[in-house]
């Protein structure tokens, strides 16, 4: 089974492979002579050896005999590529024995006593007593297989990488090494987001075959370099495909992807079953692991993709020191400017063609809290690297430490600046300060205005803004995330402190026809938070 996302003109697959049955086609010996009946006739191994014997004498005094080819003088373009093709065969010796078929099991609940060939061409015109049980209480476990590769990264301890999907939920695996030895193995942890897991073999005894592959450096790889994919397509285990990089750092947006994610993209054949398997550079080291591919027929079209072993090394050593990717964090929700249209933009006071993405709210404590981002900054780069929307953040930072320090590019009321902030790790969802309270108190009452507030007519206790004392279920205000308690500082962008001055702003938003509402809001937890209210909803 295949995971895929679809767009309207392309297809992206993971590379798992559903467990089907080789079927070989077999012959008796009695039907290939003709013989419509045969016995069962045992020889004694010495008859068997004189029978050889004679049938090789027979044949070589009457047999034909093609003739032998003729020694052509090898050039020198052809003595090159004899060396050439040993650089490849090389390459095998040494990373197919790091390599592993992967087979995960896992539980599934299907109705008892179903009728055993649902595909069959009368199953939807037979009885319903004949199909099976349609109520969910007659049902039974089956067992349902996926394969996969992984590739060994340390013998000692057992360590081998793979892809999240591969193994995710499955409740047994087992891999078989270069040398056709079977183990189980447990993941020892998973980086969902990023589709990387490391597993570990139990009881592992590795023999003197197999061997463990190294990580490069994938900033070092270029478009062009040749390179070799290993895996198990269609579970067909030490499968070896060549090809070169075809292009590096695709996002995953690009590709339609979730994910944080960008990959090195190949046309070396990679088909379902490939998933987690090394690709490998011509110097023998791994530069990615075989992942996803274009495809809208679910086979290789020479578009595929590997993410970097540069993550892989992050990943992996954060699951194997810590059980899991140590995430960090910076604190803020945000919003891409190029999700808005020129007019909302202007309405920002912001020039339509500036890119990066808006400071919606900043966490209060959190590290963009104590760098001073405030909400309505634009952020335009980290480490002097250019950001365009929020996967390009969640890209700079979340392979760092916590601790780490980073420089964020903002522009702020029409002027650049350049913040330090210190990223810290992800806290707990329990945590107090992490996200805003969700719990918005809301009235059925009719609103004194059409966008759903009941605005209070007492100055706010900090002297500043304007508190909400309800929102109406369902409205625009409800939806855009407005909460009873908060206080609205500014209503696009300008400062208001009396109910009449917001309800005179939104009156007049109203009339100029703008496509949205900009309100600055102060939250009870503390925090600052940029609310959109887009008319046209």
């Amino acid at each position: 089974m295949s995971l895929s996302n679809h767009s309207s003109s392309k297809v992206v697959h993971f590379l798992k492979a559903r467990a089907k049955n080789l079927i070989v086609a077999s012959f008796s010996v009695a039907a290939l002579l003709g013989v419509a009946s045969a016995s069962i006739v045992i020889f004694a191994p010495e008859k068997i050896t004189n029978i050889k014997q004679h049938f090789i004498a027979q044949a070589s005094a009457n047999a034909y005999s093609l003739p032998q080819a003729t020694n052509v003088a090898p050039g020198n373009d052809t003595l090159f590529l004899k060396s050439f093709k040993k650089v490849f065969s090389n390459i095998a010796k040494e990373s197919r024995p790091a390599l592993v078929f992967i087979i995960a099991e896992k539980k599934v609940q299907v109705r008892a006593n179903e009728f055993p060939f649902p595909d069959d061409f009368f199953f939807p015109f037979m009885p319903p007593q004949f199909r099976g049980p349609g109520n969910q209480r007659d049902k039974k476990q089956s067992i349902e297989t996926d394969g996969g590769s992984g590739f060994i990264v340390d013998l000692k301890n057992g360590y081998i990488i793979t892809n999240n999907h591969v193994i995710e939920g499955a409740d047994k695996i087992t891999v078989t090494t270069y040398d056709n030895k079977k183990y189980k193995a447990k993941v020892l942890g998973t980086a969902k987001n990023v589709d990387i897991s490391v597993l570990k073999v139990e009881d592992f005894k590795p023999s003197n075959e197999l061997k463990q592959v190294s990580l490069a450096d994938s900033n070092e790889v270029e478009v062009g370099d040749w390179v070799i994919a290993l895996g198990a397509p269609f579970e067909l285990p030490q499968t070896l495909t060549m090809g070169v990089v075809s292009a590096v750092q695709r996002s995953s947006d690009t590709l339609g992807i979730t994910g944080t994610n960008s990959f090195i993209q190949t046309d070396a054949a990679i088909n379902p079953g490939n998933s987690g398997g090394p690709l490998v550079s011509l110097d023998g080291q791994v530069i990615g692991m075989n992942t996803a591919i274009y495809s809208k027929n679910g086979t290789s079209v020479g578009i595929g993709f590997a993410i970097p072993s540069n993550t892989i090394r992050l990943v992996a050593d954060s699951i194997i020191n810590n059980g899991k990717l140590t995430q960090v964090y910076l604190g803020v929700e945000m919003y891409d400017l190029n999700k808005f249209g020129a007019a909302a933009m202007k309405e920002m006071k912001i020039d339509p063609n500036t890119e990066g993405v808006l400071v919606m709210r900043v966490v209060p404590k959190s590290p963009a809290a104590q760098a001073g981002l405030q909400p309505y900054d634009i952020i335009q780069s980290i480490n002097n690297k250019p950001i365009k929307s929020s996967i390009d953040i969640q890209r700079q930072i979340i392979f760092l430490k916590p601790g780490k320090k980073i420089k964020i590019g903002i522009l702020r009321n029409g002027k650049n600046t350049e913040l330090s902030a210190t990223v810290s790790e992800m806290p707990s969802k329990n945590s107090n300060n992490s996200e805003p309270n969700e719990d918005n108190s809301k009235t059925s009452k009719s609103p004194s205005l059409s966008y759903g507030l009941y605005l209070s007519n007492k100055p706010s206790t900090s002297g500043k803004g304007v508190s909400i004392k309800g929102v109406q279920a369902g409205s625009l205000a409800d939806r855009a995330g407005l909460q009873e308690g908060d206080v609205i500082l500014q209503v696009n962008r300008e400062d208001v402190n009396t109910k009449q001055q917001v309800e005179d702003a939104l009156e007049k938003s109203k009339k100029a026809k703008t496509a949205v509402i900009f309100l600055l809001v102060a939250r009870e937890d503390g925090s600052r938070s940029a609310i959109i209210l887009p008319l046209n909803s």
